[in-house]
């Protein structure tokens, strides 16, 4: 929890909140290890922002949204699966009660053309 709370991005847990709940649409930069893919899907979660819709979050490829599936799952106490959950190419670890997804930019596509009010 220490590690966490020393990332950049925590320090802007506020800000981010503020403009997520302000905004339709948010940019955010920042460096590699900032904390932007591990930490701010839990910000939107745990403020219950997006109460009863999916929070996607996109990787490039399956190996990394699969992992930070995992860690995420971990930093919330959750069983992978349950709150947080992964969609790639062939797999998918996901329930009813999943918030956080992680998945690739072409599932991600899939998902759009799919549904495209999503």
């Amino acid at each position: 929890a220490d590690e966490i709370n020393r990332l950049p991005i925590y320090r802007q847990k506020k800000l981010i909140k503020k403009e997520i709940r302000d905004n339709d649409s948010l940019v955010l930069v920042g460096e590699t290890g900032s904390g932007k893919t591990t930490q701010v899907p839990k910000f939107v979660f745990q403020a219950n922002i997006n109460r009863y819709k999916c929070i996607a979050v996109t990787q490039p490829r399956r190996v990394a949204a699969v992992s930070l599936a995992k860690r995420v799952a971990v930093e919330l106490g959750s069983e992978l699966g349950h709150t947080v959950g992964y969609i790639v190419r062939f797999d998918s670890n996901t329930s009813t009660n999943t918030r956080i997804i992680f998945m690739t930019d072409g599932m991600l596509l899939r998902e759009a053309l799919l549904d495209p009010l999503l």
